[in-house]
This record gives C-alpha cells, sequence and structure tokens, in this order.
C-alpha cells in the first residue's frame, strides 16, 4: 500500500469511527470496517470501507448521493441486479460483489457506489456527502 493509500485509510477510519456507529454485523477481520453514517435526512446510511489491493474502496448506499456528484468524484454506479445475476462454477449463484457486504442489511442487494478515493480531499467530500452535509 502507498504512503497516500495508507494515509487515507487512516483518515477514512479515524473519520468513520468518530462520526459513524459500526454496524450490527460488526468489522471483518482485516479487510473491511462496517459502519452506519448518521444523514438527517435519511436516517442512517450504510458505509463499508473495504481494503483491496494497494488502494482503499468505499462502498455506499446509492440514495445517499446525487449520480451527478458521484461521478465527479470518481464513483462507480453498481446496480442492486449485479447481485447473484452471475452462475457460480460450483452450482447456485455467484453473490457478485466483495463479501463483506453480504452482511449489511441494505449495501448486500441494493443499488451503491463504489468510491476510491485517490486523496483525502477526495476522501472528506464523499463522506460530507454521505452525512448530507455535501452536494447531493
Amino acid at each position: 500500500m502507498t504512503a497516500q493509500a495508507e494515509l487515507i485509510k487512516m483518515q477514512a477510519t479515524a473519520r468513520l469511527d468518530k462520526e459513524a456507529t459500526v454496524h450490527r454485523s460488526n468489522h471483518q477481520n482485516v479487510h473491511a470496517r462496517r459502519y452506519v453514517m448518521p444523514n438527517a435526512a435519511l436516517g442512517g446510511v450504510e458505509v463499508v470501507i473495504i481494503v483491496k489491493g494497494a488502494n482503499l474502496q468505499l462502498w455506499c448506499e446509492a440514495r445517499a448521493i446525487d449520480r451527478h456528484y458521484a461521478l465527479s468524484r470518481g464513483g462507480q454506479f453498481r446496480s442492486g441486479s449485479e447481485t447473484y445475476s452471475v452462475p457460480s462454477p460450483y452450482g447456485g449463484m455467484q453473490y457478485g460483489r466483495h463479501s463483506a457486504l453480504k452482511t449489511m442489511d441494505r449495501l448486500h442487494r441494493r443499488d451503491a457506489w463504489r468510491f476510491v478515493p485517490k486523496t483525502v480531499r477526495d476522501l472528506d467530500s464523499i463522506l460530507d456527502a454521505v452525512k448530507g452535509g455535501g452536494a447531493k
């Protein structure tokens, strides 16, 4: 993980530990942390940070952020219909998202945004939007 990516991870963890509550499914051992961010208009918004490879991924419910804003921040829209839509080589259907999202109440199968913030400023801007204080 690069020094910049490590800084983004530390900021994400510190900020979410301070401003959000831990999701009832708790954190995954090493790779993922699960939260519910307060949002006055929506109640709580599920947020998951995942360290995968050299980058941090931030997943949040699509209902929390306006499409134009999310796209301007490099967000990738992930439709809820992608879950369990691809056959598994072992029979049944493959989940289709990171397994850390499977225990989430809404992120599990609903529409989501996936971000890979490149700077701490990008991260803070995205979290401000999720919280309801940024562009919507």
